[in-house]
């Protein structure tokens, strides 16, 4: 296993930090509180190959009882000061230790999935939080969706991309959160060419200002219009007018 991803110093201090919330924890226990413990899931995280789920907290191919891969998650049981976590891992159906070297915790639960918006051209998906072609492994256009992963670097993030099949980075400022998108969601369907996107409600070869295929979706905003909705396109990053019959 090679490779330890992040920061160094900021990973010790959020080790301590957890160790004195896990202190913090058995003390509430031990004083009757009856609370429950919350249990933190981390996602796995490395270079290559994959991480090992150990019977105990060492490095031993005889104490390996499962292998964990880049994507996978875990719960993590009981925090420690060195490098090992007990954890949970419902994928193995197991308990066991795992270098903690290789889990991280992105600070986003539940809506993940966040969608790209470029004006022109592609996000780059990449191996390294860099601007450079060299580490270019996929490319997401606007209307594209990632899950987000970790979101604790200020440029770049973390994420897996459903439709290349791959985890990388992307820069964030291209991502737009799902909270941000409001409306239903309708997919274009039955059109013979395109569905038009205008700019108003009439069928006028002047006002259109973006074009919608079969397949593509979009978020309706507002349904008052009998024959046209006002929607916003994902796939084009534009707010306009199509033809309500087309969309299902």
């Amino acid at each position: 296993m090679t490779g330890i991803w992040g920061s160094l110093e900021m990973k010790n201090i959020r080790k301590w930090m957890m160790a004195a919330l896990l202190i913090f924890g058995i003390w509430i226990a031990a004083g009757g509180s009856g609370s429950a413990a919350t249990v933190d899931t981390y996602t796995v995280r490395v270079e290559k190959g994959y991480l090992a789920l150990r019977t105990a907290q060492a490095y031993d191919y005889r104490n390996e009882i499962g292998k964990l891969y880049t994507g996978d998650t875990v719960e993590v049981e009981e925090y420690g000061s060195g490098d090992y976590w007990y954890v949970y891992s419902s994928k193995l159906n197991k308990y066991g230790y795992v270098n903690n070297n290789y889990l991280f915790y992105s600070g986003i639960t539940d809506d993940t999935d966040y969608t790209v918006s470029v004006q022109s051209g592609y996000l780059a998906l990449r191996t390294e939080k860099a601007y450079d072609y060299r580490n270019e492994i996929g490319k997401l256009y606007t209307g594209d969706t990632v899950e987000v992963l970790d979101a604790s670097d200020s440029g770049y993030w973390y994420v897996y991309s459903d439709k290349l099949n791959k985890y990388g980075y992307v820069n964030k400022d291209y991502l737009i959160a799902p909270d941000i998108i409001s409306g239903a969601k309708y997919y274009v369907t039955g059109t013979t060419y395109y569905l038009a996107l205008r700019n108003a409600k009439a069928y006028d070869a002047a006002n259109e200002i973006g074009r919608l295929y079969n397949g593509d979706y979009v978020y309706v905003q507002d349904t008052s219009d009998s024959t046209y909705w006002y929607v916003y396109a994902p796939q084009l990053n534009k707010y306009g007018y199509v033809n309500r019959n087309y969309l299902k």
